[in-house]
């Protein structure tokens, strides 16, 4: 097997990419791809090399990640956008043989004193291959396919390693089953391809299937929903920011018409943004949950009535057990720290067998660190990451409870909740607030909502919110 598969089986007249005024087909895919493959193979790229690809939404970053698999070659995918002491923090865990650019990501090539790896500008290579096109390469199920780089909560880089057996068990999952993705359906590429909801979920899944791929290289909220008008797209697959600016763009309220399926992950979606796009567009927006390490699906709404504020059920084929700190199961309705297995665990981070161990066992179930609740019909909902917990006078808050109350607040645009050292209670609430509400009326507002030990301490208020690429909370920043 490869993934680099993918694409072949397509008819070559079928459209696989539209970039905005070019189209590219699934023939026309394939035969660069190939060209990629020969020249990277020129390059000396063999089985099992490691290379790093800094490119944003474009057809590059696609042919790459294909010709890269398809020589047997495992793909780093990087932030183009990234500061370069940062890219090469994280490139020096894996020392790849080089670091292809894309056109999105040329500001790099000026940085070769700090990003260490040799850079190659794809946007200059030969559209033709000097010698013979090599076949895709035969590879083993568990043979490792991606590197993913994620941090922890010290912000040292680790690197997740996804096997091809990983990306596909996920991908088959989004193809097959209950409303499956079809190859009809026209899907927007909005989610950064750096990041495995947009890598694998999003591109990769779609091509398996042969639906087309419209690409938005940058996030633009008008761009992005007129590309949805003027493609007819089907599938619309964002992050909780990305829903709150579609919630409240100004575009006619039918921008959402050919939609059939709208898809947020990554974070908890607040009740609502929920609410806002339905009562506006006439969208109900199903939640899924998953993590790099889960490649990254492990529960879907797909196929399931929508019930706000949950992520939906857990995936055929996945297994998830709630526990306690000590291990034990958890009844229904109680917190416990989801723990699952299933194809799509990854194998561990690589050169990290100690932060291996300490969250994938040998039997290959993998503790996320992610704090849920079953209710009786099998919907999971999150309630936080355990090491985001604040504990006020031995009493658990969980900050994405304080955030919601807080985001109901109708002049707050986004919260974030950590914790502070605070010398009566242990720690404090402390929030972070952007909009235009002012603390007083805040303090107004959660008194009514959340109990004392819940409400917080202090406010700050900021222009913007850290949040990553793909709508996680970087709460580490503001502790």
């Amino acid at each position: 097997m490869n993934l680099a598969d993918v694409i072949e089986a397509h008819d070559a007249a079928r459209v696989a990419l539209i970039d905005g005024n070019d189209t590219i087909t699934f023939g026309e895919l394939r035969e660069r791809v190939g060209v990629m493959r020969a020249q990277l193979a020129g390059r000396g790229v063999e089985p099992g090399d490691a290379v790093a690809i800094a490119a944003g939404n474009e057809p590059l970053f696609a042919v790459a990640t294909l010709a890269i698999l398809g020589l047997g070659g495992i793909v780093m995918p990087l932030n183009p956008s990234s500061p370069p002491a940062e890219l090469q923090r994280k490139l020096e865990a894996v020392s790849p043989r080089m670091v292809l650019v894309g056109e999105i990501g040329q500001r790099l090539l000026g940085h070769d004193d700090v990003i260490t790896a040799p850079l190659v500008d794809m946007t200059t290579l030969p559209d033709h291959a000097d010698g013979e096109i090599p076949p895709i390469v035969s590879r083993r199920a568990g043979d490792v396919a991606f590197y993913m780089s994620t941090s922890g909560v010290s912000g040292i880089p680790k690197v997740a390693m996804l096997t091809h057996r990983n990306l596909e068990f996920v991908q088959l999952m989004a193809t097959s089953d209950d409303d499956p993705l079809l190859e009809t359906d026209v899907t927007l590429g909005v989610l950064p391809f750096a990041h495995i909801f947009g890598l694998n979920v999003v591109l990769l899944a779609s091509l398996r299937v042969g639906a087309r791929v419209v690409l938005q290289r940058r996030f633009d909220v008008d761009e992005s929903l007129r590309l949805v008008r003027e493609h007819g797209v089907t599938m619309l697959t964002g992050a909780p920011p990305m829903w709150q600016r579609w919630a409240a763009a100004d575009v006619p309220d039918d921008s959402l018409r050919s939609v059939r399926r709208a898809v947020s992950g990554a974070a908890a979606l607040p009740f609502e943004v929920f609410t806002r796009i339905r009562d506006r567009y006439g969208v109900e927006i199903e939640e899924g949950y998953g993590l790099t390490e889960t490649s990254p699906v492990i529960t879907s709404g797909r196929g399931a009535q929508i019930r706000p504020t949950s992520v939906g059920k857990v995936m055929p084929g996945v297994e998830v057990v709630l526990v306690d700190p000590d291990g034990s199961p958890v009844d229904v309705g109680d917190q416990g720290e989801i723990v699952t297995r299933g194809d799509g665990v990854f194998v561990g981070y690589l050169n990290d067998a100690d932060t291996t161990a300490s969250v994938l066992t040998e039997d290959g179930w993998f503790w996320t660190g992610d704090v849920g609740i079953f209710d009786d019909d099998g919907y999971l909902f999150l309630v936080d990451r355990v090491k985001d917990i604040v504990i006020v006078s031995g009493f658990n808050v969980y900050p994405s409870e304080v955030e919601n109350v807080l985001m109901e607040h109708p002049d707050v645009r986004g919260a974030l909740v950590v914790g502070s050292p605070h010398g009566e209670t242990g720690e404090m609430v402390v929030a972070f607030v952007s909009g235009t509400a002012d603390e007083a009326s805040l303090r107004a507002h959660v008194d009514t909502q959340l109990s004392r030990y819940k409400r917080p301490v202090e406010y700050h208020f900021v222009e913007e919110l850290p949040i990553s690429d793909n709508g996680k909370p970087r709460r580490r920043e503001l502790r």
